[in-house]
C-alpha cells in the first residue's frame, strides 16, 4: 500500500475520531475542551491504528489524562463502530489510544529557553549599517 494512501487514511481517521468524540459525550470525565486527537498512525495493512491524544491541564495545573484515556479505551468499540459507519475500508482498524507527550516536551523546551540569559553582543563598538560597509 502506498504511503500517500496511508497518510490520507490517517488524516481521515483523525477527523472521524475527533468528531465521534462529540457524539460520545456521555461522561463528565471527558472534558472535550481539553482533549485533542493529535495524530493517528495506521499500520500498513490498516488493521491497527494508534491514536495519540493530547490532554491540556486544567486551571490548577492538574492533568486528567489518565481519566481521559480510561474513558476513551472504555468506549473504543463505540468509536470503532462510528468510524466504520462513516469510513469505507476493507477492515475497520482496531483503535489503541495513547497519550501524546509532544506538547509537554515542547513546553519544557520553551521553559529552558526562557531561563537562558540573553546573548551578549559580539562587537558593541561596530555600528549597524544597511549596506555592510563601515561608516566613518
Amino acid at each position: 500500500m502506498s504511503t500517500k494512501r496511508t497518510e490520507r487514511v490517517n488524516e481521515l481517521l483523525q477527523r472521524e475520531i475527533a468528531s465521534g468524540l462529540y457524539r460520545l459525550q456521555t461522561t463528565p470525565a471527558l472534558d472535550l475542551a481539553r482533549v485533542t486527537i493529535a495524530s493517528v498512525d495506521c499500520s500498513p495493512d490498516l488493521r491497527n491504528a494508534t491514536v495519540s491524544v493530547s490532554v491540556l491541564e486544567d486551571e490548577m495545573g492538574e492533568t486528567r489524562a489518565p481519566d481521559v484515556l480510561r474513558v476513551l479505551n472504555r468506549h473504543r468499540k463505540d468509536l470503532q463502530n462510528m468510524v466504520s459507519s462513516h469510513v469505507v475500508l476493507k477492515y475497520t482498524p482496531h483503535l489503541r489510544f495513547e497519550l501524546d507527550t509532544g506538547q509537554a516536551k515542547a513546553d519544557r523546551i520553551y521553559q529552558i529557553l526562557d531561563s537562558l540569559p540573553p546573548p551578549a553582543d559580539d562587537n558593541p563598538d561596530e555600528e549597524d549599517s544597511t549596506d555592510g560597509s563601515p561608516t566613518t
